[in-house]
């Protein structure tokens, strides 16, 4: 994902390689940025820094707003009614099948798994 933005100096970055941002401890109070992939630092102002420290800390509220939403088991139970029936009746089909379908259904998968297998190469089969 390409998470650009342009500082107060008019530098662009991706901050969606973005590792660390270290305040130097010289007199000048600049910052060094470290990018993921980049060989060496990036040279920042003060300004810039805290410009970039704003837009980090607004993208880590708005992830922890995001995951922090309260699970609500009635409200699940709601959306998944259709897909417990579909279920219900397939169980109920399932349990109600004669054992001469049954043995079709198992011999069918029998044949299905050698079709697959027959189509993938050596090493990469999913049911020898």
């Amino acid at each position: 994902m390409n998470n650009s933005i342009e500082l107060p100096s008019g530098k662009i970055i991706n901050i969606a390689r973005f590792i660390a941002l270290i305040p130097n401890n010289n007199i000048d109070s600049d910052y060094q940025l470290i990018l993921e992939g980049y060989p060496h630092h990036i040279k920042l102002e003060t300004s810039d820094a805290q410009h970039l420290k704003t837009i980090l800390q607004s993208k880590q509220n708005t992830i922890t707003t995001t995951h922090q939403s309260t699970w609500n088991q009635q409200e699940q139970i709601q959306k998944n009614q259709k897909a417990m029936a579909v279920l219900a009746q397939r169980i109920s089909q399932h349990k109600n099948m004669s054992e001469e379908e049954s043995l079709q259904q198992q011999e069918f998968f029998e044949e299905f798994k050698k079709t697959v297998d027959s189509q993938r190469p050596v090493g990469q089969k999913l049911y020898s």
